[in-house]
């Protein structure tokens, strides 16, 4: 197998055909996330499963696509982009038939854990796309609109999903994925560049890639997974996960992705996208458990507070990504994660006085702050890359953020606990996530961001 890696030649016109065709494709992925999350209870029912059997539902689509992707960030450098983009949406769509037409939960599993890996090996061509379909000066732009279209695909995927499911059933759900992956699919054919290779051969080293940095970060991910209801496990696997990313960091051909990794600016980024995104602490789990606990609210009114925090990222999305590109990447993105922290103030302060729309508010705000800081931050990691790496840095942004979005959930419920009172537990588990933002600010700085020259205007 060929190791070398080659810079593609500069590219003269950003197609935005292929940015658009991409950020659908990952509406189609992140969709399969969300919208299944109110397919659970007919999944329990149908097949008699219990409430902690069908949470593999979710967990056997996400732990095969982030153990995936750090290889197929790798593969994307070297890879012809259209072909593999091709086929993996059309196996995530083959699949989504196979669990419409699942006859038994064992079989739906299998199909889902399918789709996790072709959803995994499509997340690690975007950054080699975008860096190929865009010019420098519109990266940030094209950034916002495939974040853009998640944003707002994935909010409306979760209002579809139970529409869908009522007008006919949790398998409703797959025969709309299937026909979404074919028109991704016809889109991705269209639009994204191909260098005529064709599909990549599976060889020794992908197959020991995908075991070593792929199995740490399954393993690394089951250890929160079990924290608190088998900590045992949870040691047991975080010990795995430590001895096979040793083993990854060891193999030859990690010595470009360990160098790339090790570099101040792309490990200060990294980190604080990590810590940054531990704010799904408070958004997933203190929030939540304050507005059902303290105000008493229902979960449908719940989810709706909950949603200005979308509406507030998706609406500062396409500013931040023309600000990126206006200013530089790594200043907007250090920004933002001021602004972050100025934002989360006002949480800190929330009680059982605190009315509906105050807090409301705070949470708009919050997204609005963090809206400045995602596109940009995605922008400068792609940016703090050499051009042939730009599949691995897209790679390592979704497997970091993913780790960071499953850390702060955990260290929230761990602070909860510590508390005399729901409102003591709500404090603490904010303070704990403020404490991790402000870690996350302090990384960004680490990396000197505004050092980076802004692009040329275009």
């Amino acid at each position: 197998m060929t190791t070398a890696l080659e810079s593609a030649p500069a590219v003269e016109r950003t197609r935005w055909g292929a940015i658009a065709a991409v950020g659908f494709a990952q509406l189609v992925v992140a969709g399969g996330m969300s919208a299944l999350a109110v397919g659970l209870p007919p999944i329990r029912t149908e097949f008699t499963v219990s409430e902690a059997s069908t949470a593999w539902v979710l967990l056997a689509y996400a732990l095969p696509m982030g153990a995936v992707a750090i290889a197929a960030g790798r593969l994307a450098d070297r890879a012809d982009m259209r072909a593999v983009a091709v086929f993996s949406m059309g196996g995530l769509g083959l699949f989504a038939l196979a669990a419409a037409l699942a006859p038994s939960f064992p079989v739906l599993i299998a199909a889902r854990v399918a789709q996790g890996l072709l959803g995994g090996l499509l997340f690690g061509m975007t950054g080699r796309i975008i860096v190929t379909s865009a010019t420098e000066a519109q990266r940030g732009r094209a950034m916002s609109t495939i974040t853009l279209l998640m944003t707002i695909g994935g909010m409306g995927m979760v209002g579809a999903g139970g529409l869908i499911i009522a007008a006919f059933d949790w398998r409703g759900l797959f025969w709309v994925f299937v026909a979404m992956a074919a028109l991704a699919m016809a889109a991705l054919w269209a639009t994204v560049p191909s260098n005529g290779t064709g599909l990549p051969r599976l060889d020794r080293v992908i197959v020991v890639d995908v075991a070593t940095s792929g199995g740490a970060i399954v393993a690394f991910l089951l250890a929160f997974e079990y924290l608190d209801s088998a900590p045992w496990i949870s040691l047991a696997a975080l010990a795995a996960s430590v001895a096979l990313g040793a083993l990854w960091v060891r193999q030859p051909s990690s010595r470009a992705t360990v160098a790339l990794v090790r570099r101040p600016i792309m490990a200060g980024a990294l980190l604080s996208l990590t810590l940054m995104s531990g704010v799904t602490g408070l958004l997933n789990f203190s929030l939540p458990f304050l507005l059902t606990d303290v105000h008493e609210m229902p979960s449908e009114l719940v989810s709706t507070v909950l949603l200005t925090y979308i509406g507030g990222v998706g609406l500062m999305t396409p500013l931040s990504g023309f600000l990126a590109d206006r200013f530089g990447a790594g200043r907007v993105s250090l920004a933002g994660a001021g602004l972050v922290m100025v934002a989360i103030v006002p949480l800190l302060f929330v009680d059982e006085s605190t009315g509906l729309l105050g807090i409301g508010v705070r949470i708009a705000a919050l997204g609005l702050a963090f809206g400045v800081f995602n596109t940009p931050m995605n922008t400068h990691l792609l940016a703090a890359a050499p051009d042939e790496q730009a599949g691995t840095a897209g790679a390592f942004m979704a497997t970091t953020r993913t780790i960071g979005t499953s850390l702060g959930p955990v260290i929230a419920a761990l602070m909860w606990g510590l508390g005399a009172t729901a409102v003591d537990g709500y404090r603490l588990s904010a303070w704990a996530v403020a404490a991790i933002l402000l870690l996350g600010a302090a990384a960004m700085m680490s990396g000197r961001p505004w050092r980076a020259p802004a692009p040329t205007a275009s």
